[in-house]
């Protein structure tokens, strides 16, 4: 018995396994993005009330005067008390108001004013001075690139308090020129702390459901495909097991199981136990006609569907071949034809269409080669030996064969099996080389296959 080198049981299990793997990627990957969008975005709706509602107590024309002249105002020192109230009220990490320190895009920035306490505050301003610390020039360039906007932006940054999620919005003079922006900082660690812990939750539930669903799969293919395909799978091995040490028909008997799944497969076991006698009664005829069976083969030297020569045709031919072999050097060469896409035609429009493809795939060969015997050796190969007026011209004749093949396949509203693709390989005989046919027809064989590779038709 020939050992199973894919139990069907372990491919189903493989095959389950990476199906949850999969879809716990997939729906994991799903989940973590649309979390994370929809967690931004609830971030990116609270900084933009908070900045809304501060930005209303702001008065931007004294702001504007004390942000050009640095000195602090009465109306700057009540904003100050109106960010602290913000930042404690909001939760915020930071609730800040950033100004250029030029007027080119890649200047610089420095914070004008924060909310908080001096003792935790970053940078403390002098009691009659507005101003601070200029930003890093890697964190600057981000706000700069918001600031230029003129409008409301969000944006990853990092500071001396952590990596922060910020809104900034443009803050404009009386004239209406930006000139200083309004900054609100939330802490991502939160945030990306939320999105793992719902991400691994979903994970854990898409995995427990997966597996339970695998569970299940696995438990009804068990019973009702597994064991009933191993159990016919025994009986066929035993039976050919029975074939190799008995020559008695009423040894070859097949014990299909007694299945009760309800499928086709139950179906099958019981159609399997109504041909054995049938086929016990075969073989009987078979043997007593086994004689006249190889009588009538012998004479049998055309194939059926292309009424060309068939294999037994070939050997014979190959034989005489030979002989001139050994005792001269004729000139000749085999070409090998192998007739691509017959499986997908056969697969996907039936064997009527891959009959057809065959049979017009044979009469392109035989009306170029038509000075040539053409034999077909195989279910989509051919072998044609050229002699004489086709082996002197075979670069001609190649060429039509390949004109033919594309009028075929560039044919308006042609179908697919009337879309002719051979894959040709040419060997000639080498004198003094070459010592039987085989040779030549082995070469030949293999220039097909190379060119059915080039082709990209692999062999099936």
């Amino acid at each position: 018995m020939k050992k199973i080198r894919k139990p069907l049981k372990k491919s189903i299990l493989r095959g389950c396994v990476l199906l949850i793997a999969l879809l716990c990627l997939a729906l994991g990957l799903l989940n973590w993005r649309s979390y994370s969008r929809m967690q931004y975005r609830s971030c990116e709706d609270l900084l933009t009330k908070v900045l809304g509602y501060a930005a209303a107590g702001i008065d931007t024309v004294d702001l504007a005067e004390c942000v050009q002249s640095g000195q602090v105002s009465p109306a700057c020192r009540a904003l100050q008390s109106v960010l602290d109230d913000f930042r404690d009220g909001m939760g915020l990490q930071a609730l800040y108001i950033v100004a250029p320190l030029g007027d080119a895009v890649t200047d610089g920035l420095r914070q004008v004013l924060a909310a908080g306490n001096p003792a935790d505050d970053a940078i403390e301003a002098e009691p009659d001075r507005l101003g601070g610390d200029a930003l890093a020039p890697e964190t600057a360039r981000k706000y700069r690139e918001a600031l230029a906007s003129g409008q409301l932006s969000f944006f990853e940054s990092a500071g001396a308090q952590g990596d922060s999620y910020t809104g900034l919005l443009p803050l404009r003079d009386g004239a209406g020129e930006v000139f200083a922006a309004l900054c609100a900082d939330l802490d991502t660690r939160e945030i990306q702390g939320s999105i793992r812990a719902h991400s691994l939750g979903n994970l854990g539930v898409t995995l427990a459901l997966g597996a339970l669903g695998a569970l299940l799969f696995l438990l009804w293919a068990g019973r009702d495909i597994t064991r009933p395909i191993e159990q016919l799978e025994s009986a066929a091995s035993d039976l050919a097991e029975a074939s190799k040490r008995h020559d008695d028909p009423d040894t070859l008997v097949l014990h299909a199981p007694e299945l009760h799944s309800g499928n086709e497969l139950e179906a099958l076991s019981e159609s399997v136990r109504l041909i054995s006698g049938e086929m016990r009664e075969s073989i009987r005829k078979m043997l007593r006609t086994q004689t006249e069976l190889a009588r009538l083969n012998t004479l049998a030297h055309k194939d059926g569907l292309t009424r060309v020569g068939n294999k037994v045709a070939y050997n014979n031919y190959a034989k005489d071949l030979q002989h001139k072999m050994d005792t001269q050097s004729p000139e000749y060469a085999i070409i090998m034809a192998d007739c691509n896409h017959l499986k997908r035609i056969n697969d996907t429009y039936g064997h009527e269409k891959g009959d057809s493809y065959l049979k017009d795939s044979c009469s392109l060969l035989c009306n170029i080669f038509h000075r040539s015997p053409v034999f077909r050796v195989g279910g989509d190969e051919f072998v044609i030996v050229l002699t004489g007026h086709d082996f002197e011209n075979r670069q001609e004749l190649l060429g039509r064969t390949a004109d033919a093949m594309r009028q075929t396949q560039e044919k308006p509203n042609a179908q697919p099996w009337e879309q002719i693709s051979i894959a040709i390989g040419v060997a000639l005989y080498r004198p003094g080389e070459d010592k039987t046919v085989e040779d030549v027809y082995v070469r030949a064989d293999q220039a097909m296959y190379a060119e059915k590779v080039r082709m990209n038709a692999v062999r099936v």
